[in-house]
């Protein structure tokens, strides 16, 4: 099955767990790509069937840079995104008023716009090199 793995990052670690996630997909017989945020449209995931998205949450519940764009255009569109199966991974600080808001963002727009939700959004206070392998064989499952 074809995965399209978007990251949304300020230091790098939602990257990595992208390259991650996507040689885990791989090696299960999927065919994951990653993809940064900054080059990724809503038009494009709609026709990306399967979209797993990985994102941390910048400043006080804010976007990182390189996915405001997508954040932005995915709150104010209109697209229909029935066709599309999503799961979200949130990484953030619970010392934040709003821990891994960008992530629950992400997954809020995805569903409004129809998206169907393949797992509850994770929500990881540094804790991902617990909570992320195991999503991943999760959301492996759910494609299975």
């Amino acid at each position: 099955m074809d995965i399209t793995i978007i990251y949304g990052t300020e230091t790098g670690n939602s990257e990595g767990l992208a390259n991650d996630a996507e040689a885990k997909l791989n090696e299960l017989g999927h065919s994951a790509k990653v993809f940064d945020m900054a080059d990724v449209t809503v038009e494009q995931l709609k026709e990306a069937g399967v979209v797993l998205v990985v994102t941390s949450t910048w400043g006080d519940g804010d976007a990182p840079s390189n996915a405001e764009d997508l954040h932005d255009a995915l709150e104010s569109s209109s697209e229909d995104l029935s066709g599309v199966a999503y799961a979200v991974f949130a990484l953030g600080d619970s010392s934040f008023d709003n821990f891994c808001q960008a992530g629950k963002d992400f997954d809020e727009y995805l569903d409004k716009l129809g998206a169907k939700r393949l797992l509850p959004v994770v929500l990881s206070d540094g804790d991902y090199d617990d909570t992320f392998p195991e999503w991943v064989e999760n959301v492996a499952e759910q494609l299975s």
